[in-house]
């Protein structure tokens, strides 16, 4: 109980902390702007959510004074997007350029807050639930215009549920005002109710905003009310405060390459910027590292979530080896240039080019030709 407490003491002090020191409290100019080009180009198979959470949001931020806050329920298996939806939308909203040095969650997205460990046992609860909320208030208060995430919202007890609908009903708990803020609540519930959907649909393309709106709608009024932490009507009340029900599908094989493929154009672009050349591939590699992916039929069993580890374990080595041997030679040849009549500029690096070895067991890499 002890550990649990000290915790949630401990979230508090560090929003203190970080507030007292400054840090981005409110939503940079331009938000709106950045925030779809963003999330399209790393969230990947998501079309209908996210263009529903940036239409939502830059209507948010356009009105001067909201009567209310945007309340966003996502849903879906994990390793689909859903946090990494709100960490891309923090760099966006708080900060008029996205650099990859960004402190976020820190000092760069300070109104930025995500409450976890809802989850916790009933001798627990009393001391949870004063110091979750005194660290939720003081967020609030200090950032109005405060992006607030609640992971695994389905598991709040019903105290805390009655805290959050009241919270929400008034807009307006001691001295905090809410109407600026975007709240996100997360959720895996759902995963099953999205996945009959996508079958039956054939393509989630096919599949309308009201028609993911309203199942996974149902699906939370009668979670919630098999629980009976209130009336009948309190229930329809805390469902009927929520903004939109967004649908996170579960990704498929073509998702997977696709996000292969930007992870293999990231590593190309970093070569690039340290001048070491370039990297090609062709769609052998890809095919390789997403037959790595363990899959349900058509269905990556873990979302999205190995990519990074085949990269790391295929592609990282060669490539770094590659990226070693440039820069030795690129050395070599400026020490060659060096003495006699002026230095000579350096040939540009070759392009790599990242293939399947022999084997088939492994990536290496081979000169290409030289970029222009």
């Amino acid at each position: 109980m002890a550990l649990a407490v000290g915790w949630a003491v401990a979230v508090a002090a560090v929003g203190a902390i970080v507030s007292l020191f400054g840090g981005n409290l409110s939503f940079a100019p331009g938000a709106c702007e950045r925030l779809e080009p963003f999330l399209a180009s790393r969230i990947v198979g998501q079309e209908l959510a996210l263009r529903q959470i940036s239409d939502a949001i830059c209507d948010h931020l356009a009105t001067p004074e909201p009567s209310r806050p945007l309340v966003l329920s996502l849903h879906g298996p994990p390793g689909v997007g859903k946090s990494m939806f709100h960490q891309l939308a923090a760099q966006a909203m708080y900060n008029r350029h996205i650099r990859p040095d960004l402190r976020c969650p820190g000092l760069d997205c300070a109104g930025y807050k995500v409450l976890y460990g809802m989850d916790y046992t009933a001798n627990e609860r009393q001391q949870q639930h004063s110091a979750l909320r005194a660290s939720l208030l003081q967020h609030l208060r200090q950032a109005p215009e405060s992006l607030l995430v609640i992971e695994e919202y389905d598991k709040l007890d019903c105290p805390m549920r009655g805290f959050f609908r009241q919270l929400l009903e008034s807009r307006q708990v001691a001295n905090v005002t809410l109407n600026r803020a975007i709240i996100v609540l997360e959720s895996n519930l759902g995963y099953l109710e999205l996945h009959d959907l996508l079958v039956r649909a054939g393509d989630r393309s096919r599949i309308s905003p009201e028609q993911a709106q309203r199942v996974l709608k149902d699906m939370v009024f009668e979670r919630w009310l098999a629980e009976g932490c209130e009336e009948r009507s309190d229930t329809l009340k805390m469902v009927g405060l929520v903004s939109f029900f967004l649908p996170f599908f579960p990704l498929e094989r073509r998702h997977i390459r696709q996000l292969f493929e930007m992870r293999l154009a990231e590593r190309r672009e970093e070569l690039r910027a340290a001048r070491l050349g370039g990297l090609l591939w062709g769609p052998e590699v890809v095919g390789f590292l997403a037959e790595k992916v363990d899959f349900d039929g058509d269905f990556p069993i873990e979302g999205a979530k190995e990519v990074a580890t085949l990269m790391t374990r295929y592609a990282s080595r060669p490539l770094r080896l590659w990226a070693a041997a440039q820069q030795a030679a690129t050395d070599r040849q400026r020490k060659g240039s060096g003495g006699g009549g002026g230095a000579q500029p350096a040939a540009a690096a070759p392009a790599g080019r990242l293939r399947v070895a022999d084997s088939g067991a492994e990536l290496t890499i081979e000169a290409a030709q030289a970029l222009a």
